[in-house]
């Protein structure tokens, strides 16, 4: 079997969003992540393709500190046959090329036993939610506020001790792409104390420092318009954030394990250990089906 592995192209997109959902068992629009995802990282994306038909997809998004690994999957009739090894294989040889000292992702117990052998542990769980939004007319308070390239500098100075890195390019893509979707609150003093960013079918990424912020940021989020159903993806440790979607009728869907590799001591897995001021994420959770 002669696999070719390539950069994934727009041009693969509609296969790949099939793939995923052959793969996954599902019928998301993965369209729009793919797109973001490749504007945050344009080259860390990758296709396994067999006599030039696409049968598998591994990307990741670098924060330089820290980077995060998604869409591992292979096409569940060629699974058990090496294929997930080779990508997961070729990401990471492509991630140590960019000197990044540690790397995540989200395994389901399918992907366990790959990832072990690779040196990945356990760390924590996320736990995907959805929900049909149609949108509400709330009248917000003054400290609630449209996100702009303006905040950008102080949102990353919140969010770094939170997420343990510089998550600036994504604040700025989703700006770029998708204006008047993030909301952002501010204290009596003018300080920015958390934010939510809402795209197509997705909310987040998601902080704020109390329950009180982050329900009003989530009441931002159901004013917009969505393509159903709308994804949320919450650290299972933060059970505030957890109860609160469920408050607001998400459904839980999926759960996975976030699995890191690197340095043991790094800020990141300190932060990941206890996220209470992460409500929601970016990368979409999924865990690799492969081998």
């Amino acid at each position: 079997m002669s696999i070719t592995i390539r950069v994934l192209s727009a041009e693969d997109d509609e296969q790949a969003n099939d793939l995923l959902n052959l793969a996954f068992s599902s019928t998301t629009n993965r369209l729009y992540d793919l797109k973001l995802y490749r504007r945050l990282q344009s080259d860390g994306w990758f296709a396994a393709t067999l006599d030039g038909r696409l049968i598998g997809t591994v990307g990741a998004i670098s924060y330089g500190i820290v980077a995060h690994i998604g869409f591992m999957t292979v096409h569940p009739d060629l699974q058990a046959h090496g294929i997930g090894s080779k990508l997961m294989e070729h990401i990471l040889a492509w991630l140590d090329s960019q000197n990044v000292p540690l790397v995540t992702l989200d395994a389901s117990k399918k992907g366990f036993p790959l990832y072990q052998k690779l040196g990945f542990f356990s760390l924590d769980e996320t736990v995907t939610f959805v929900k049909e939004i149609e949108p509400v007319n709330i009248e917000l308070p003054e400290s609630v506020q449209l996100i702009t390239p303006a905040d950008l500098d102080e949102l990353v100075e919140l969010d770094k001790p939170i997420f343990g890195a510089d998550r600036r390019k994504v604040f700025q893509t989703m700006t770029e792409f998708y204006p008047s979707r993030g909301f952002l609150h501010r204290d009596k003093t003018g300080r920015i104390t958390g934010y939510l960013f809402a795209y197509v079918n997705r909310i987040g990424p998601w902080v704020m420092a109390d329950l009180a912020g982050a329900e009003v940021l989530l009441q931002a989020a159901m004013t917009l318009e969505y393509i159903n159903p709308v994804v949320v993806c919450v650290p299972s440790v933060n059970q505030n954030a957890v109860k609160l979607v469920q408050d607001y009728g998400f459904e839980s869907c999926a759960q996975a394990s976030t699995w890191p590799k690197g340095m043991a001591q790094s800020p990141v897995i300190a932060r990941k250990s206890s996220p209470k001021q992460a409500w929601a994420r970016v990368e979409k959770n999924e865990g690799a089906h492969h081998e």
